[in-house]
């Protein structure tokens, strides 16, 4: 009896030693929908910057999100010059949609 008891502290020590993660405190974590908001709101940046650099696709794309407040506020005429001046420089969106 005493070996198990013996036995039974060993495991009990090495168990608290090496928690698995289920066992560990939870840390404290945004919740998802702030975590992709986030991500699209940094997609954005990342694309006005690259359109205002000249990337015609760029271009396209930052429009888009403007006119749909996409990672951004709705900016319908501002992404309406974006998507004119991807236009100009021969960009065309059509099909667009259907390779997604």
């Amino acid at each position: 009896m005493a070996s198990g008891s013996t036995s039974g502290q060993k495991l009990e020590r090495g168990a608290s030693a090496s928690k698995s993660p289920s066992q560990e405190k939870p840390q404290s974590t945004a919740p998802l929908s702030m975590v992709v908001t986030d991500a699209v709101r940094r997609w954005f940046v990342e694309t006005s910057k690259e359109a205002s650099k000249g990337d015609v696709k760029q271009q396209a794309l930052v429009g888009q999100m403007l006119c749909e407040g996409y990672g951004c506020n709705p900016d319908p005429a501002a992404g309406r010059e974006w998507i004119d001046k991807a236009r100009r420089r021969g960009y065309r969106m059509s099909g667009v949609y259907c390779e997604l």
